[in-house]
This record gives structure tokens, C-alpha cells and sequence, in this order.
């Protein structure tokens, strides 16, 4: 009897020890690495988790809102005693959270809790192996493909470490961009080569954001510290090169190719690796009172998650009716798109000539500018002209010294010019084929150019040109009369 009461025991303490999912040594002081980082990542965030007023919350559903602080750091500390009770409870408050605000789908909380899965689970490490090389593969492809990232981006990198932008951010992008890449290739076909990359590439990311150079987005560091070490454990004990099962080879081909459905919208970029590559949709609210560019950071610490939808649930949270919104989307398969609010608070998808209309809600909407042409155009020695810090560019001059004909295509991505000057610039007919319709243009200088009269013909495109200076070149009066002729008759009409 006795021998079956302690047989009996021992059955029963073996059940809670694998209930209880006891860890190695090592596993377990990597969990509590990561669960110390995802800990100092909601307190740097500490605001995001409350209830507020401003920003906006953006929940998935009409919810009345909850704090989530204190109970994702509970699930936390009881996943150091109960490791795989504590992730499943971690995970499922971290998704409800998301639900009641979309705000805070920032990558980091994300990706420290997948890193948790590797060291609990028994296939964790296989899994998170794949969830790895996508993050690195596609972090450095998403550079590579953004027109954005080898622009203003890599020159505000740059600009932590370097006084001389202009020498380093093209190499610094490259480099960059290639490392990520190759890094991902690596946990791909040869894991273990990738372990101290990968190692040196994360510290190196946490020294570089940190407030000795460039001083941004404070709540990333642990993530990436983590990441560092972590990311190396499961590297080196990565169990083959190809996946070992049919299930393996399914979510190793998922997590390798969804990150390409951001390019059609599909995938939100938080999820999809879009890390500082800034190849984002942007928003631009015209109010009565000015225009507000959408962006988040502030006393929450992180910044906005730039999805088209959750730009038009902003303005709808935040905005007065009569408002308008602009959303600039950088990619080429996607429009943008314009909104009005309406007086019963409801948001309209609109043309972007009724958002340039007045009478449609109570302002002309005023697009966004984009960074990109911005930066550009300032490096080939433009002058652009604000009627006050927070406004559109509404004034251009080419600098006749570094003028080239490609440069009147950057216009487009400056929307709310009014007046553009060329003047003494080798401006000839043909040039100004690359001109785009600039909606809002009333006025050209074009003297001391080589144009002539048949440039008229492509002026005519631009909606609202009235006046030409044609001083100093081949255009006659009696033309440009005609022309002004013609635009007082559609005024009239």
C-alpha cells in the first residue's frame, strides 16, 4: 500500500512539473531576459497601456476603454514562475489590448513575444528560427525598394553619427540595406553563420538609437538588445538548414513571402518588418484652424502606425466636421486618397477635385508634401517658400546653376504650389513636357528661358495658370494675350 501511495506521488509531481513546463538553466535565464525587456518596453511606454483623451485610442471595435499596463506586466511575472500559462496569457491580453487600440501595434511588443515562444515551446525554436530570417530578410529588402530610405532617411540616420551627411548616407544606406538582407539569407540556408551577425548587428542598432547618437525611439532598445541575444541562442541551435516537416516547410514559405503583401495593402507594416525604410502612407488634416501632419510619439513614446486605415479612424477620432484628410501613399500600387467630415461626423471618401473644393466641407483641403521630392529638390540647390513653419511649400525657384529637366518631375510631389519660377533656367518647350498639373499653380516665371510659343500648348494643362512672365524669350504677345484671353473667358463661364 505504501509503495503505491509514493508511486502514486511521484506520478502526481512529474504531471505538475510538465504542467508547469520547467525550463533549462539557460532557456530560463533567456525568458527572463526577454520577459525584463518586454517589461522595461511597457513602462517606456507606460501611457500607451492607459486609458487617455489624446491621442485618440483607435479601437478595431466600439469598446469602452480599459487600462492594460498593469495586467500585461501581472502575465509577465507569472510567466517566470508558470512559463507556458503566462504566454498564453501574455499573448491573448497583448492581442486584446491591440484590439481595444490599434495604436499599439508597434513591432517590439510583437516581436519580444514571439522570442518568448522559442524558449517555452518544444518546436519553439524551429518556429522562431523562420519568424527571424523573414524579420531580417525583409527589414533590408524593404530598404532596398524604398526610394524613401536613399533619401531623407538614411540622411537623418546618418546625421547621429556624422557631421558630413552628404559623404556617407548613400554608402550608409547600402550597407544597411545589403547587411539586412544578407543576414536573413543566412538564417535561411546557413543559421549558424548568422548567429553573431546578427548579434553585432542588433547591439550596434541599440548603441546607434540610443542617447548618445541618434537619440530615437527609446522603446525599441530592449527589443533589439534582446533580439541580439537571443536571436544568436536560436541561430546556433537552429536543428537543420531545411525544414525537418510538412508543417515546417508550410510556415517557413508563409512567414518568407506575406511581408510582401504590404505593397498592396494588404499587410500592416508593423508586421511586415517595414523597419525605418519611412516607405509609408502619410496623413495631412486641413482644419479651419491650419493643417496637422498625423504623427505619434509624444508622452506614448512611440510612433504612429501608418496604415491607411488607422489614418482615417484618426481623423475620425480627432478631426472637426468640415475637416479634410490626405492620405499620400508611397507605394506605386496604391492611390491616395481624400476624405471630408462631414456635419453628422461621418467620414467621406472623396475625388481629389471635391477636396480641393471649398464649398465641400468648410475648407479647401491642402495635400501632403512629400519628403522625398522635398529632399531632393533641396539638394540640387531649390529654393522652396512657406507661408508659415507648419504650412505647404506654395513657392518655387530652380536655381538656373543646377537646374536639370528632370527636376520639374520632383513638382509633383509638391502639390500646393502657386507660383514657380524658372527664370534663367535652360528651360526649352520640351522640358516642360515634364511638368506635371500642378492643381493650385497661378503663376510661371519663365523669363530668360528658350522657350517659345508652342510652350503654351503644355501650360494649358495647368488648371489654374493665369499669369506667364515670358521677358527675354521667343514667346510673343499677341500669344500670351490669347492665352490670358481664353483663362478670363473659363473664369467668367
Amino acid at each position: 500500500m505504501a509503495n503505491l501511495a509514493k508511486s502514486f506521488l511521484e506520478k502526481t509531481n512529474a504531471s505538475a512539473s510538465s504542467r508547469q513546463c520547467t525550463l533549462p538553466p539557460l532557456r530560463y535565464t533567456l525568458l527572463a531576459v526577454v520577459v525584463l525587456a518586454q517589461a522595461a518596453t511597457i513602462v517606456l511606454t507606460w501611457p500607451l497601456w492607459q486609458v487617455r483623451q489624446f491621442p485618440a485610442h483607435m479601437p478595431a471595435i466600439e469598446l469602452s476603454q480599459i487600462p492594460f499596463g498593469g495586467w500585461l506586466l501581472a502575465t509577465l511575472a507569472l510567466m517566470l514562475a508558470v512559463p507556458r500559462w503566462g504566454l498564453v496569457l501574455h499573448i491573448t491580453t497583448l492581442l486584446i489590448s491591440f484590439v481595444f487600440d490599434q495604436y499599439r501595434t508597434q513591432p517590439q511588443f510583437i516581436a519580444l513575444a514571439v522570442l518568448m515562444f522559442a524558449l517555452i515551446e518544444e518546436n519553439g525554436i524551429v518556429l522562431v528560427r523562420w519568424f527571424l530570417a523573414s524579420l531580417w530578410l525583409w527589414a533590408g529588402l524593404h530598404k532596398l525598394l524604398s526610394p524613401d530610405w536613399f533619401t531623407h532617411a538614411a540622411w537623418d540616420l546618418v546625421g547621429g553619427i556624422a557631421s558630413d551627411q552628404a559623404s556617407y548616407f548613400q554608402s550608409f544606406a547600402w550597407g544597411i540595406g545589403l547587411g539586412e538582407t544578407t543576414i536573413g539569407l543566412l538564417a535561411i540556408f546557413r543559421p549558424r553563420w548568422a548567429a553573431i551577425p546578427a548579434c553585432s548587428m542588433h547591439f550596434g542598432i541599440a548603441i546607434f538609437l540610443s542617447p548618445w547618437f541618434y537619440d530615437h525611439n527609446m522603446s525599441v532598445i530592449p527589443w533589439n538588445v534582446t533580439t541580439g541575444i537571443v536571436g544568436c541562442w536560436v541561430m546556433w541551435n537552429a536543428p537543420s538548414v531545411r525544414p525537418q516537416f510538412n508543417s515546417e516547410w508550410a510556415f517557413a514559405s508563409l512567414l518568407l513571402i506575406y511581408p510582401a503583401g504590404f505593397y498592396v495593402g494588404w499587410v500592416d507594416h508593423g508586421v511586415a518588418s517595414v523597419l525605418y525604410s519611412n516607405h509609408l502612407p502619410e496623413g495631412l488634416i486641413t482644419t479651419t484652424d491650419g493643417t496637422e501632419n498625423v504623427q505619434g510619439w509624444g508622452a506614448l513614446n512611440v510612433p504612429f502606425p501608418n496604415e491607411r486605415r488607422l489614418l482615417r479612424i484618426y481623423f475620425e477620432q480627432s478631426a472637426p466636421p468640415g475637416a479634410k484628410l490626405h492620405i499620400d501613399d508611397q507605394r506605386s500600387m496604391l492611390s491616395d486618397l481624400y476624405f471630408v467630415k462631414r456635419s453628422n461626423h461621418q467620414v467621406e471618401q472623396i475625388s481629389r477635385q471635391e477636396f480641393h473644393n471649398a464649398s465641400i466641407g468648410e475648407v479647401a483641403g491642402i495635400e501632403h508634401d512629400r519628403r522625398r521630392n522635398c529632399f531632393l529638390l533641396n539638394r540640387a540647390g531649390v529654393r522652396m517658400l512657406k507661408r508659415d513653419k507648419a504650412g505647404p511649400i506654395y513657392a518655387v525657384e530652380m536655381n538656373p546653376r543646377q537646374f536639370r529637366p528632370e527636376l520639374l518631375e520632383l513638382l509633383e510631389g509638391l502639390p500646393n504650389i502657386e507660383q514657380l519660377n524658372l527664370a534663367g533656367c535652360r528651360v526649352t518647350n520640351e522640358d516642360l513636357k515634364r511638368l506635371p498639373t500642378l492643381h493650385k499653380l497661378q503663376g510661371i516665371g519663365l523669363a530668360e528661358t528658350f522657350v517659345n510659343d508652342r510652350a503654351i500648348q503644355e501650360l494649358k494643362r495647368q488648371p489654374e495658370l493665369r499669369f506667364i512672365d515670358y521677358e527675354g524669350t521667343r514667346m510673343t504677345t499677341e500669344a500670351i494675350l490669347q492665352f490670358e484671353s481664353q483663362r478670363a473667358n473659363l473664369d467668367v463661364s
